[in-house]
């Protein structure tokens, strides 16, 4: 018991990690000059829930209704980490936006 406790202790370590970069890594992107970098992550996180809701349509023979009803909920909740990096970014260009109208006032300023 003390071996399995240790393999789940040190697997919730290595996601948070992984998590942890994957959010400072969407920061990186968001902050550059170029706009498109930070949209890769989101449309990675994207890219894996239409997967996923494909998947489960694929393996599933009920009723278009039954499908609807399985599909839209799982679309949802694995759109979250999507919606998570699209905030991040919207709040860093944000600020991006922000730091350059400064810049060209204070460019104004000095002529």
């Amino acid at each position: 018991m003390q071996g399995t406790s240790n393999v789940l202790i040190g697997t919730i370590v290595m996601l948070l990690i992984f998590l942890a970069g994957c959010i400072w890594l969407q920061i990186f992107l968001s902050k550059r000059e170029n706009k498109w970098l930070g949209l890769i992550i989101p449309l990675i996180c994207l890219v894996f829930a239409i997967m996923t809701v494909f998947s489960l349509s694929l393996y599933t023979n009920t009723g278009i209704i039954s499908v609807l009803a399985t599909v839209i909920p799982v679309f949802l909740i694995s759109n979250i980490p999507t919606l998570l990096f699209l905030a991040i970014y919207l709040a860093c260009r944000e600020k991006f936006k922000l730091r350059t109208e400064l810049d060209k006032m204070n460019i104004q300023d000095l002529e």
